[in-house]
């Protein structure tokens, strides 16, 4: 019977173990992702880690939003 309970556990911690690294991996993901929008994969992987993958997904649209269509420089008339 100790064996069985002890086989189960493991399996448990297996399975704990795999939907971790998924997550990690979801995570590194979003945060590539969030790289390519000009956040640091850095900061992108630990807000995604910390909150989830799908508030990372949804980080990405934020830059897009905030960020000008054409620079700067390029609005202010030199006359």
């Amino acid at each position: 019977m100790y064996l069985d309970v002890h086989f189960a556990v493991i399996a448990v911690w297996l399975v704990f173990a795999i939907a971790g690294l998924l997550s990690a991996m979801a995570c590194a993901l979003t945060a590539t992702k969030l790289e390519k929008k000009g956040i640091a994969f850095r900061k992108g992987f630990l807000t995604s880690l910390l909150l989830s993958p799908l508030a990372g997904l949804v980080m990405t649209f934020i830059p897009h939003i905030h960020r000008p269509s054409r620079p700067l420089a390029h609005t202010v008339s030199h006359g």
